[in-house]
């Protein structure tokens, strides 16, 4: 039989779920707005179950995109898919974020090619990994991620064996991209106006650890933020002064 599972993008502006059966797609929708997780990832996930006639209870597993990103929403995205998972029995799978958005690129990367995911961070900041396509268009990690500072970033690059092509995908390649003066020709800038994270590919990547017996454990499970929270300072308002 094949798993229902559902799929959640929260880790940056994207609130998106998605709804597969097995490999297969049955729903998909995705917000590209800020600050909405809270409001609308509930409603987004109703509406998906009641398209594709399902319940909560039919679910066998529920995906997350796991981080790095926001941290609110981060915390939306995972404190939901435990408490779907706690309330119905279904298995938590914990998807990386930068993996999911290297995924998006397989359908037309080339085996050997180099794909380094950017999301941006901090002010000048970008997290980031990088991974090789495998001959059988799976990801092979290159670097562990990392939240380095968009400046440093060309030199950091990896560079793709023979005439492999090197992918740069993400919201954090317009900062990267300022940096980038003497590009070299294997380099291929996918605008993030048009390439934007999807439950889709968490969903196909939560099938996969599905298959493979990859959960997690849901009293544990906690996002990985890459960096701790550091919280804006408190401004504190001036001293009234006192007149004799």
């Amino acid at each position: 039989m094949k798993p229902l599972l559902l799929a959640l993008e929260t880790a940056t502006d994207v609130c998106g779920v998605a709804l597969f059966a097995g490999e297969a797609l049955c729903f998909e929708a995705i917000l590209q707005r800020g600050r909405v997780h809270a409001e609308q990832l509930a409603l987004l996930i109703a509406d998906a179950l009641e398209r594709c006639a399902l319940q909560a209870a039919d679910l066998d597993a529920v995906a997350v995109s796991m981080g790095p990103g926001s941290y609110t929403g981060l915390r939306v995205g995972v404190s939901t898919a435990k408490g779907l998972a706690e309330a119905t029995g279904a298995r938590l799978i914990g998807v990386p974020t930068l993996e999911a958005l290297a995924a998006s690129v397989t359908p037309y990367a080339l085996p050997g090619d180099v794909v380094v995911p950017l999301l941006n961070s901090r002010r000048t900041e970008v997290y980031t990994t990088a991974y090789r396509i495998t001959s059988d268009a799976t990801l092979e990690l290159l670097a562990e991620p990392a939240a380095l500072e968009a400046a440093s970033v060309p030199d950091w690059l990896p560079r793709p064996d023979g005439d492999g092509q090197l992918w740069l995908v993400g919201e954090g390649t317009a900062r990267v991209a300022a940096h980038l003066t003497e590009p070299p020709a294997s380099l291929r800038l996918l605008d993030p106006a048009q390439h934007n994270l999807r439950a889709f590919w968490v969903g196909r990547l939560g099938i996969e650890r599905y298959r493979a017996g990859r959960f997690e454990d849901v009293a544990s499970f906690e996002p990985f933020y890459l960096k701790d929270f550091v919280a804006k300072p408190h401004r504190r308002a001036p001293a009234a002064s006192l007149s004799s």
